[in-house]
C-alpha cells in the first residue's frame, strides 16, 4: 500500500506535486479517460518527504500511518510503550504533558524521551567517528533523506551515518537497557518514518502527531481537562540538548558540544538539500565536511509534514529556545567539576556502540537507462527542434528544466500534454486549422443559404402548385360526377330502346305467325278451286260460270302466296335489321357500362388526387417551417464565425 495516497477525483494535473518532489520519478503524469491530466504516486520510487500533501492546495494528497491499528492494539490491552519525539512540544505546544497524561491514562506501560536517543545518537556519532577519523558522513537521523538515498541516490550510502537516528537508539536502548519485550510506539512528526521503522523491525507503530491530533478532535478529547498527575512527563531517564535535534543544525549544536573542532556543514529544505546533496556526490572527498548534518524540512523536525500545525519559524524558535536553555541548565548539573559529562560517562559504562549501528539496502531500480537517443526523441515528440525551444524552461510542467521534461518523457512517467509550450503549439496549430475549417464552413453556409432561398421559392411554388391541383380536382371531380350522371341516363334510354325492341320483334314474331296461316289458307283454297274447275269442266257448260269463279279464286290464292312469300322475305330482312339493331345496342349498352366504371374510378382518382395535393400541401408546410429554421441557425452561425 502507498504510504502517501491520492484521490484522483480531485487531482487537477496543475504538477505541483511534481514541483516540489525531490525524487521526480515518484510522480507519474498520465491522461484519464476524460482525458484530465493527473498525478499518480510510484510508491517505490517516493520518499515521503510529504513534501507534494503541503504543496496540493486541492487536497488530493494524504498520507496513512499507523496510528487506527496503534489505538486498536491499545484498546486491546497489548502491551504498548511509548517514545515522543521532541516535535510534541510544538504540535500540542501548552498541552503536550496532557497527550502523554492521557496515553498513560488508556493503558500505555511507559513513555520515554526521544530526546534522550537524540543523546546516545550524540554519544554514537563522536565514539565512531573517534575510531574514523577519516569518515565522512551524512547525519541519519532525517528518514526522507535516507529514502532518498536508497532510492535515488545509491553512490552516497557508503556516506550514511551508520548510527540510529535517536529515535532508533531510543528503541535500542528500551530493549539492551531496559529489557522492555512489548510493542513500541512513537509520537511522530514525520511521515517516511514509517519506511524506517518496517526496514530495521525495531519501532511497531509510526503514530503521527497530526492523526493523533485528528483523532482528538473527532472523539472530542478536551485536552486541557486531562488531569496531569506527575510533575514529570517521561519515564526513566530525560533527554538534556538531545531535545533541540528537531530544529536545524540540531546535531551540529550537539556534536559541537563535545567536539568543538569538529567541520560540520548543515543544510535544510527541499530547495536546497537535495542540490547539496548532488554537489556532495561530485565533489571530492577532501573537500567534505566531517559531518554533514541534513534535514528534509527547512525548520527541522519541528516543521515535520505530520506535525499537523502551521507554526512559522519564529513561533518554532521561541519554543525551542526555552527547550535548549532548559537542556543546558541540566547539562550544567551534569556535568563534574573537571569537566567529565556524567551522562556520556554513564553511556561509556553501559551502551555497545556495535548495538547502535545500522546497515542500509540500496533499492534496485529496474528503470530503463535513458540515452540521449532517448532525450532527442523525447525531444521531437515535445515539438522542440532549436536550442531556444530546448532551453523554455516554464517549469510550468513541474521540473526545473525542458530536459528533465524529456527524460520523464523518455522514462514513459510523463506525457507530452503537460508540456506548455507543446500545448501552446498544438492550441495554435488547431487554431489554424479551425481557422481554415471555419472559413469552409462559412463558404458552405453561404451555399446554404442560397439553396434554401431556392428551395423556399421552389417550395412556394409548389404549394401554389398542389392549391391548383387541388382545386381543378374539385372541378374535374364535378365535372366527371356530371358526365357520370348523363352516362346513366344514357344507360337508361339504351335500354328502354332494347325494351322497344324486343316489343317489335315480339310482334314481327305475331306477323310471321299470321302469314304463315295465310299461306296455309291460301293452299287450301288453291286445292278447292282445283277440284272446283275439275268438277266445272266435268258439268260442261253448265259448269262454265262456276269454272270462271273458281279460276278467279286460284288467282287470288296464287295471289296470296306470292305475297306471303313476298312478306317472308321482308320479315327475314326486318328482323335481320333488327337483330344488327339489338347487337349494336347491346355493344352500346357495354361500352356505356365500361365507360361509367371508367368514370367512377376516375372520379375516385380525382379525389384521391386532391386529398394527396392537400397531403402535399401540408408537408411542403413543415418542410417550409424547417427551412427557416435551418436558414435561422446558419445565420446564427456566420454571425458566431464571423
Amino acid at each position: 500500500m502507498s504510504i502517501i495516497g491520492l484521490q484522483e477525483e480531485k487531482c487537477v494535473g496543475c504538477n505541483a506535486c511534481v514541483r516540489v518532489c525531490p525524487a521526480g520519478d515518484a510522480n507519474i503524469a498520465h491522461m484519464d479517460e476524460t482525458g484530465t491530466l493527473r498525478i499518480k504516486i510510484d510508491d517505490e520510487r517516493c520518499i515521503k518527504c510529504g513534501a507534494c500533501i503541503k504543496a496540493c492546495s486541492h487536497q488530493a494528497r494524504y498520507f496513512i500511518d499507523d496510528t487506527d491499528q496503534f489505538l486498536r492494539d491499545l484498546k486491546a490491552g497489548k502491551e504498548i510503550a511509548m517514545i515522543a519525539a521532541p516535535a510534541i512540544k510544538i504540535s500540542f505546544d501548552g498541552n503536550w504533558r496532557h497527550v502523554l497524561q492521557w496515553l498513560r491514562n488508556q493503558g500505555i506501560k511507559a513513555i520515554y524521551d526521544v530526546s534522550f536517543g537524540a543523546d546516545i545518537c550524540t554519544w554514537a556519532h563522536l565514539r565512531y567517528l573517534e575510531k574514523h577519523p577519516d569518515a565522512k558522513v551524512i547525519s541519519q537521523p532525517c528518514a526522507a533523506v535516507v529514502n532518498y538515498i536508497e532510492k535515488h541516490k545509491p553512490t552516497l550510502v557508503p556516506h550514511l551515518s551508520p548510527i540510529h537516528s535517536p529515535m532508533l537508539c531510543m528503541a535500542t536502548y528500551m530493549r539492551k537497557v531496559l529489557g522492555f519485550k512489548g510493542k513500541i510506539a512513537a509520537i511522530s512528526p514525520c511521515i517516511a518514518k514509517i519506511d524506517e521503522f518496517r526496514e530495521t523491525g525495531l519501532i511497531d507503530y509510526n503514530v503521527t502527531m497530526e492523526h493523533l491530533r485528528d483523532f482528538f478532535a473527532e472523539t472530542h478529547v478536551d485536552l486541557p481537562k486531562v488531569k496531569i498527575y506527575s510533575e514529570f512527563e517521561f519515564d526513566a531517564h530525560q533527554g538534556l540538548e538531545g531535545a533541540i535535534y528537531s530544529r536545524p543544525g540540531g546535531l551540529m549544536k550537539n556534536l559541537l558540544i563535545h567536539a568543538p573542532e569538529m567541520e560540520i556543514v548543515t543544510s535544510e529544505g527541499t530547495e536546497k538539500l537535495y542540490k547539496d546533496l548532488d554537489t556532495y556526490e561530485r565533489e571530492k572527498s577532501k573537500w567534505l565536511p566531517t559531518v554533514f548534518d541534513v534535514l528534509n524540512c527547512e525548520n527541522g523536525c519541528n516543521g515535520g509534514p505530520a506535525t499537523g500545525v502551521n507554526y512559522n519559524c519564529f513561533a518554532m524558535s521561541d519554543i525551542m529556545h526555552d527547550v535548549e536553555r532548559y537542556a543546558r541548565k541540566i547539562r550544567k548539573a551534569n556535568t563534574s567539576k573537571k569537566g567529565v559529562d556524567k551522562q556520556f560517562e554513564e553511556f561509556d559504562k553501559t551502551l555497545n556502540l556495535n548495538d547502535f549501528i545500522r546497515t542500509y539496502k540500496p533499492s534496485v531500480s529496474n528503470a530503463k537507462a535513458i540515452t540521449e537517443a532517448d532525450i532527442e526523441n523525447a525531444y521531437l515528440m515535445l515539438d522542440k527542434h532549436t536550442e531556444m525551444e530546448r532551453h523554455f524552461d516554464c517549469h510550468s510542467c513541474g521540473f526545473s528544466s525542458c530536459r528533465d521534461m524529456a527524460i520523464a518523457l523518455a522514462k514513459g512517467i510523463n506525457e507530452k500534454e503537460n508540456c506548455h509550450q507543446y500545448m501552446m503549439k498544438s492550441i495554435y496549430n488547431e487554431r489554424k486549422k479551425i481557422a481554415a475549417v471555419n472559413d469552409e464552413v462559412l463558404n458552405m453556409n453561404n451555399e446554404l443559404v442560397e439553396i434554401f432561398g431556392s428551395l423556399t421559392e421552389n417550395i412556394d411554388k409548389v404549394k401554389e402548385e398542389a392549391v391548383i391541383i387541388r382545386d381543378a380536382g374539385k372541378e374535374s371531380s364535378m365535372e366527371m360526377s356530371n358526365v357520370a350522371k348523363h352516362m346513366g341516363d344514357l344507360k337508361d334510354l339504351n335500354q328502354s330502346i332494347a325494351d322497344s325492341l324486343e316489343h317489335i320483334n315480339s310482334s314481327i314474331e305475331q306477323y310471321n305467325i299470321m302469314t304463315q296461316d295465310v299461306e296455309k289458307i291460301s293452299g287450301k283454297i288453291n286445292l278447292l278451286s282445283l277440284n272446283a274447275a275439275i268438277e266445272a269442266a266435268r258439268a260442261g257448260e253448265a259448269g262454265r260460270g262456276f269454272s270462271v269463279v273458281a279460276s278467279s279464286i286460284r288467282e287470288l290464292s296464287d295471289s296470296s302466296k306470292a305475297s306471303v312469300g313476298n312478306a317472308k322475305e321482308n320479315d327475314g330482312e326486318i328482323h335481320a335489321a333488327i337483330q344488327e339493331v339489338n347487337d349494336i345496342i347491346q355493344k352500346f349498352s357495354m361500352v356505356t357500362a365500361e365507360l361509367l366504371e371508367a368514370v367512377n374510378l376516375s372520379i375516385e382518382n380525382v379525389e384521391r388526387t386532391s386529398e394527396k395535393s392537400m397531403l402535399i400541401q401540408d408537408s411542403m408546410n413543415t418542410v417550409s417551417r424547417i427551412a427557416e429554421h435551418v436558414q435561422e441557425v446558419i445565420e446564427q452561425t456566420n454571425s458566431i464565425l464571423n
